[in-house]
C-alpha cells in the first residue's frame, strides 16, 4: 500500500514578508515546494498540484433615510487571483507507460507559479 510508505507530504511556500507567513498580492511570483518523504520504494503514477488564489469580502451597512425609514445594504465581491494546475511527476498518458515512474528517498519538488 502506497500510503503506509509515505512518511510526510508537505506543500511549503516561500515568505515575500520579513514576519515569515505567507501572504501574496495580486502580481506577485508564489513559489515554493512539494515534499514527499517516504519510507521505501513507491511506484507514482502521477504527481499534480492545484493552487488557486481568491479573496471573498462581505458587509452590510445600514442607514437612516428619514424619521420613519431604515435600510441596509449588502455588498459583497469575489475576485480570483491565480487558479493554475501542474504535473510535478508522470504525464497525462495511459497509466502503463508512467509505471516506470518511482520515489525511492525523500523527493523535493518545486515550481513558481506567477500570475
Amino acid at each position: 500500500m502506497v500510503l503506509g510508505k509515505v512518511k510526510s507530504f508537505v506543500v511549503s511556500y516561500d515568505c515575500l514578508n520579513d514576519s515569515n507567513v505567507p501572504v501574496y498580492s495580486s502580481g506577485d511570483c508564489v513559489s515554493g515546494r512539494v515534499i514527499v518523504e517516504v519510507t521505501g520504494e513507491i511506484r507514482v503514477k502521477s504527481l499534480k498540484i492545484h493552487a488557486k488564489g481568491f479573496a471573498k469580502v462581505r458587509w452590510t451597512e445600514s442607514r437612516n433615510a428619514g424619521s420613519n425609514t431604515a435600510y441596509t445594504q449588502n455588498y459583497t465581491e469575489e475576485v480570483e487571483y491565480m487558479n493554475h494546475r501542474d504535473i510535478l511527476i508522470g504525464h497525462e498518458r495511459a497509466f502503463a507507460q508512467c509505471l516506470g515512474c518511482c520515489i525511492s528517498a525523500t523527493q523535493a519538488l518545486g515550481q513558481g507559479i506567477c500570475s
